[in-house]
């Protein structure tokens, strides 16, 4: 990890960005855009859905730990964003890879199993992993086999309302798993 390139991003806070995000929502209500816009699933608005994927985790991150987690966005081979967050001793860092368990519509196929198992392609020892469950139903993490993994740690992110007010972040699931309880920012 290099903490001088760490260091000189520029970082954002999960809440405000959030917040903004809802706001633009809240413009486009009447407009006529496609699904695939209105639900950022094209290719061009991708990166808008990571950056909320981001904020999300960090928001909620900054309410389990009680002390501010910012990010910034920073796409590479094996990391989507940077996290950080200081301590009264120090300032951290933390690579964090995305990942999702798309709506059925989309890949009906795809299983919260078949994500896990393809992380053993990751090797970070510091890498984080944050997997966003879009989809209807029922997450237990006893359902799900963990092969050896070789990152830091592994989380799961899910909206708990259809209003996509209330969210659950459960982790680190490779440890010993706990459940949070957060609110979308207003």
């Amino acid at each position: 990890m290099d903490l001088k390139v760490f260091a000189a991003l520029s970082y954002r806070d999960p809440a405000v960005v959030l917040r903004e995000l809802r706001q633009i929502e809240a413009q486009m209500v009447g407009a006529n855009l496609s699904p695939q816009v209105r639900n950022l699933r094209t290719n061009g608005l991708k990166h808008i859905r990571e950056f909320r994927h981001a904020a999300l985790f960090c928001h909620g991150m900054s309410l389990r730990l009680g002390h501010q987690v910012l990010f910034s966005p920073v796409e590479s081979s094996d990391y989507d964003f940077v996290a950080t967050w200081r301590t009264a001793d120090a300032q951290h860092f933390a690579r964090v890879q995305l990942k999702e368990l798309v709506p059925a519509h989309l890949n009906e196929g795809a299983t919260v199993q078949a994500l896990v198992d393809g992380l053993s392609k990751y090797s970070g020892d510091d890498l984080i992993v944050a997997i966003f469950l879009n989809r209807e139903g029922r997450f237990s993490l006893e359902e799900v086999v963990f092969p050896a993994l070789h990152i830091a740690e592994l989380w799961f992110v899910f909206a708990t309302t259809p209003d996509l007010h209330m969210w659950q972040l459960v982790g680190d699931a490779l440890r010993e798993p706990e459940v949070s309880s957060f609110r979308y920012p207003t």
